[in-house]
């Protein structure tokens, strides 16, 4: 769906069922960003991102490599954290 812009530096917004690690190293080899949420069975989400219950309201943890950023949010108390790629 993207081939024809693969190069520009743009950037692809994703909902969850297409966001995936995978996909972000593919695009960025073909200098483009993704952003979007990860579904928590995502093999690439560490454990320490999916305790929502545990973490005060409001809060973010990041998780960090050399090319890819994940931000988990708490947006209300007992709710799933947000997962999310970039």
């Amino acid at each position: 769906m993207v081939c024809h812009i693969y190069g520009t530096r743009k950037g692809v917004t994703a909902d969850n069922f297409f966001t995936s690690c995978e996909l972000a190293n593919l695009l960025l080899t073909k200098n483009m960003t993704v952003i979007g949420m990860l579904r928590k069975s995502e093999t690439a989400v560490p454990a320490l991102l999916l305790i929502g219950k545990k973490r005060e309201v409001y809060s973010s943890v990041c998780g960090c490599t050399n090319d890819l950023t994940l931000v988990s949010y708490v947006p209300a108390r007992n709710k799933a954290p947000f997962i999310t790629a970039s």
